[in-house]
């Protein structure tokens, strides 16, 4: 008996250890890399980034000999013959087999072939650069989700103790009404107020509830899983200035760099176009058999050369195409100049909206203070019957509003600095 109670005991503290393990809080850096695993956007990068790399090393091979296999038969109805009156020669067979092998090695192409290499490997690039920027979304949607999930369930406490603070208060006016120290329209007043402040409890648990899916949704997971993260909100500091945050965004922010490798690919592009000017060369190799047998060992033959192509005119386009890679070119380079200053402002945006929420929370921080003593004091003189029930309503909504405000700007300044890294292409 006792060891079977033993057994229970173990048994049970057992599972409780187990179930509190698998309860710990969730990190928003276990977030982000469950979200990175299982978002199929990310996935569909992956493949991009493969399928550049492949593309990058068929342009290379474009560059290298390729080499041709052939074999064929024929048959004629007769042998095929010549007449030299008064004579008629044979001069062939019925059945003919030839095999040949021909190898062409490509030795200049005006530099279109060595350039469209470039290209793809500028497009690999890209494509892990298109990688990079959609990780980086990823991450802000995560980290302002996981944020604001922190800022909701904060603000549904403070609507419970607010409720609660009401509730409290009810019940006094009732006492003091049953007593006939306060009119009947006090009372009501604060009947009125706990029902909104019941109402206010169930709004914030929806707002939790639709972040929660939210967040499930970022994750891969079922959008009715239970959400169990930290319940703080970090505050790191500013450390640099604004000046050092925009050279950060212009040599790290993924549209830039990418929009550089594609002026550097119009540039190769008109390389390209201009070797429409310039001749082809390839090298040739050919070593053939024939014969009226399979085996086609009855004929050898093979050849060398080298042989060159030029195309002296074609109606001007290789002078439209010159032209065309010449404009694309310079339309980038425009577009680089409106994307940094799209890129500046969204930096300076963000730092701006983080120094206002830094802000708010000083303020936010004193004003609780001064409001929770302010509704003390008006609890006081309701007591005392020298305030009203308004008086004291009203007190207990300024200090709600009071900690809300210190928890949204706190929410604010985190998401405000992730937004900042995300404009800087550093997220």
């Amino acid at each position: 008996m006792i060891r079977r109670m033993i057994v229970t005991v173990a048994g049970i503290l057992f599972l409780g250890w187990s179930g509190s393990y698998a309860q710990d809080p969730m990190s928003l850096e276990d977030s982000i890399a469950a979200a990175l695993n299982n978002n199929p956007l990310i996935k569909a990068q992956d493949e991009q980034v493969y399928e550049s790399l492949m593309e990058k090393r068929s342009s290379f091979s474009d560059m290298l000999f390729s080499v041709d296999l052939n074999y064929s038969y024929a048959r004629f109805d007769e042998e095929p013959t010549i007449t030299i009156p008064p004579n008629e020669f044979v001069v062939g067979t019925k059945d003919n087999y030839a095999f040949s092998v021909e190898v062409v090695q490509p030795l200049f192409a005006g530099g279109a072939l060595f350039n469209a290499y470039r290209i793809a490997a500028n497009n690999f690039e890209v494509a892990g650069l298109d990688r990079q920027q959609e990780i980086r979304d990823l991450k802000l949607r995560v980290i302002e989700t996981y944020y604001r999930i922190i800022e909701a369930r904060e603000i549904l406490e403070v609507a419970r103790s607010s409720a609660s603070s009401i509730k409290a208060h009810q019940d006094v006016a009732n006492a003091f009404y049953n007593q006939g120290m306060i009119p009947k329209n006090d009372l009501l007043e604060a009947q009125v107020r706990y029902a909104e402040s019941l109402q206010n409890v169930i709004s914030a648990e929806n707002a939790v509830r639709l972040l929660e899916a939210q967040l499930n949704t970022l994750l891969g997971r079922s959008i009715s899983s239970a959400v169990n993260i930290e319940e703080q909100i970090p505050m790191p500091e500013m450390e640099a200035s604004l000046e050092e945050l925009y050279e950060t965004a212009l040599e790290h922010r993924q549209e830039i760099r990418i929009t550089r490798l594609q002026i550097d690919n119009a540039g190769k592009g008109v390389w390209i176009a201009r070797s429409g000017y310039l001749p082809n060369i390839a090298a040739t190799y050919e070593y053939e058999k024939l014969g009226e047998d399979p085996d086609v060992d009855e004929d050898k033959a093979w050849t060398v050369g080298v042989g060159l192509r030029w195309r002296i005119f074609q109606g001007g386009s290789s002078y439209f195409d010159v032209s065309r890679a010449k404009a694309a070119r310079n339309r980038l380079g425009y577009l680089m100049q409106a994307l940094k200053d799209q890129v500046l402002l969204e930096v300076k945006n963000s730092f701006l909206s983080a120094q206002e929420a830094k802000a708010r929370t000083e303020v936010a921080a004193k004003a609780i203070d001064q409001a929770r003593e302010n509704l003390r004091i008006q609890k006081d003189r309701y007591n005392l019957q020298v305030a009203t029930t308004t008086n004291v309503l009203d007190a207990e909504a300024l200090l709600d509003q009071a900690r809300r405000n210190l928890i949204s700007a706190r929410a604010d300044y985190a998401t405000s600095m992730a937004s900042l890294r995300s404009a800087m292409g550093t997220l």
